[in-house]
């Protein structure tokens, strides 16, 4: 009746150890995204189970604050889009979501100063397992399909703290081609 056992977070995951992607924490089949570049920022994070996460952000995306002290890790958040959710925020510190952002990043970085104002579709093309000092994780596999306008012509939301009850994301129009659809 309260509503106070489920979660209201909304997040986009990869769990390496899985193999599998979460929206919402819920398991998903996942072809594809969009990611918003204008909101990509790399910092230090402290992400433990059971615990809200801390991030201590660089000034700018790719230049390395100081350490904040012990349990931090380098990573990211980056503003996701995916059509049957909406916009969610995608943040990681773990070695496998890391590399597999890096190896996308800079055809996206390269293509956003002509896309101004557009989202790149990035199609997901699997994971690898890479080994990684004593253990191994899995690298998805991303390839750089193209640009399309953001949902309704609207940024990607900033995340907020509200209590206020959330609306529903608009959908987008619907597309005559199913390869953007992710």
């Amino acid at each position: 009746m309260l509503g106070l056992s489920d979660s209201t977070a909304e997040y986009f995951r990869f769990k390496p150890s899985v193999n599998a992607w979460y929206v919402d924490g819920d398991e998903i089949e996942f072809k594809g995204m969009g990611i918003d570049p204008d909101s990509l920022k790399t910092g230090w994070g402290k992400i433990m189970e059971g615990q809200s996460p801390e991030w201590v952000w660089d000034e700018r995306p790719g230049v390395k604050a100081t350490n904040p002290g012990e349990g931090f890790k380098r990573g990211f958040s980056v503003m996701i889009y995916l059509s049957d959710y909406g916009w969610r925020e995608w943040t990681s510190t773990g070695s496998g979501p890391k590399m597999g952002l890096e190896a996308v990043w800079p055809q996206v970085h390269n293509g956003a100063a002509s896309n101004q104002g557009k989202m790149a579709m990035v199609a997901f093309n699997g994971a690898k397992a890479v080994s990684i000092g004593k253990g191994t994780t899995r690298v998805p596999e991303f390839e750089l399909k193209g640009w399309k306008d953001k949902p309704e012509a609207q940024p990607a939301p900033v995340q907020e703290v509200t209590s206020e009850p959330k609306q529903p994301d608009p959908q987008p129009a619907p597309s005559d081609d199913d390869d953007w659809k992710f």
